[in-house]
């Protein structure tokens, strides 16, 4: 019955898959014609596309699974002997033959006319097919088994979209700005891709889950729980996770870091002081999309300065070679009484921004590696105190305990390319060109890659 079901959904849903599979085609089109330099006009024509495939892929699951509603219960395939297991499995099928497999080929094509390694270009649209199918497909076809109709379904997502929305503002107004801001801190070391992949297993699961329930018993009320709970874990997964749990991760994946030859001391020949450097904000959760005008960050750095005391902490740094860069991910620290009693413990401050969300200052570390800085390097490190705090225990004796997490930005040897009309094949970068710009004032240097980038790069 599995494949009855796939080709009377094929004669029914053709039209519509063929149309997602020609936006897609369009997508691959607009890379090739845009190469590797920015077309504005290109761009404002068809910066829509990717969205519109997106939306495809998700209306397409959708109406399959409404051809044969779980939410009715005067559909006919539930008299006749056709197993639920079986129909579910000719959704996913469906899904997968007449629109994620064309565009997994449609994006292989793409790479292969960018002149990309056949063996690469596979892996990558391989990649980028399993994503879209876990994170988009399996999400829509949920979507389907708990709605009636597109109608519904739209309806459905958009109370949904509301309510989570109203959560969102909730947690921004009571939450901790600890909590919200710098749970991000450490993620742009390159540790994004973490709570991202980890929010993606929450949802799959999820989904997969209200499925089995849909399906096999046809509980509508409770799979559209299973599904909503989903959907707030894995939202609260990507904005809330601990930097400590990404932290974590990261380093049972990877092992012990091979960064042995990095050694950092304090300076016993100086004190630390209270420095009035401006800290620098990292805009938590809550902030609104578009930048800050001038005065706007003066009242906020105004306002920071108010409630936190910058202390500086004299280092000494050895093991960094020419080239390199030393950036803190994350830097714990632990104020200690004489008597033994813990008095502070914390990564930085984080104060309640005036949209309700959280501004950040965390501890922060960043050194560059130069030709004539020697084998030692000193600096002062940044570690940041609620004002308040400060002033109970600035004239006390405490013991100070660091824990440093740090990114070893190691420099690979210089990639050459002519400053103008040049096109050459750059190892981690991909297919590169340069060209000078219309009004001629600047040097425009474009790449394509069907892999990662270096995440740190000079030109």
């Amino acid at each position: 019955m599995v494949w009855h079901t796939f080709k009377k959904d094929v004669r029914l849903l053709w039209p519509l898959s063929l149309a997602v599979v020609v936006v897609g085609a369009l997508c691959a089109l607009r890379t090739l014609f845009e190469g590797r330099f920015f077309q504005p006009t290109l761009d404002r024509l068809t910066f829509f596309l990717p969205d519109l495939l997106y939306l495809g892929i998700a209306i397409v699951a959708v109406t399959a699974v409404h051809q044969d509603s779980l939410s009715e219960s005067q559909e006919d395939w539930l008299i006749r002997p056709i197993s639920r297991w079986d129909l579910a499995l000719s959704k996913v099928l469906f899904v997968l033959l007449t629109v994620n497999v064309p565009l997994l080929i449609i994006d292989v094509l793409q790479q292969l006319a960018l002149h990309f390694p056949l063996s690469v270009s596979i892996g990558v649209a391989a990649m980028r097919a399993l994503t879209i199918v876990l994170m988009l497909s399996v999400p829509a076809l949920m979507l389907g088994a708990v709605t009636r109709s597109l109608v519904d379904a739209f309806v459905f997502g958009t109370a949904s979209a509301i309510g989570f929305v109203l959560i969102f503002l909730f947690a921004l107004s009571t939450l901790s700005p600890n909590v919200l801001g710098l749970g991000r801190a450490g993620r742009d070391g390159g540790m994004t891709w973490i709570s991202v992949w980890m929010a993606g297993v929450v949802i799959i699961v999820g989904s997969a889950a209200a499925l089995a329930v849909q399906y096999s018993t046809r509980r509508t009320l409770l799979a559209r729980c299973i599904g909503l709970a989903a959907v707030l874990a894995a939202i609260s997964t990507l904005v809330l996770l601990p930097s400590t749990v990404t932290l974590a991760i990261q380093e049972s994946m990877w092992g012990p870091s091979k960064s042995v030859g990095i050694r950092l001391a304090f300076v016993r020949s100086h004190q630390a002081r209270s420095t009035a450097e401006e800290p620098r904000l990292d805009y938590g959760i809550g902030t609104p999309i578009t930048p800050p005008t001038a005065a706007a960050i003066a009242a906020m750095v105004a306002s920071v300065n108010r409630q936190i005391e910058i202390v500086g902490f004299p280092l000494s740094i050895s093991g960094l070679r020419p080239g390199e860069i030393l950036v803190s991910d994350r830097i714990g620290v632990r104020l200690v009484a004489a008597n033994g009693k813990l008095l502070y413990e914390g990564a930085g401050v984080c104060l309640r921004g005036a949209n309700g969300g959280a501004m950040c200052s965390p501890n922060r570390l960043e050194l560059w590696g130069t030709p004539g800085a020697g084998k030692d390097i000193e600096t002062e490190e940044q570690l940041n105190l609620p004002i308040e705090f400060y002033r109970r225990i600035k004239d006390e004796f405490l013991r100070v305990e660091v824990t440093y997490t740090l990114t070893r930005f190691v420099a690979r040897l210089p990639q050459m390319i002519d400053a103008t009309n040049d096109l050459k094949a750059l190892p981690e970068m991909g297919s590169c060109a340069t060209r000078i710009d219309g009004d001629e004032d600047e040097i425009e240097l474009g790449c394509l890659t069907d892999v990662g980038v270096p995440s740190c790069a000079g030109v």
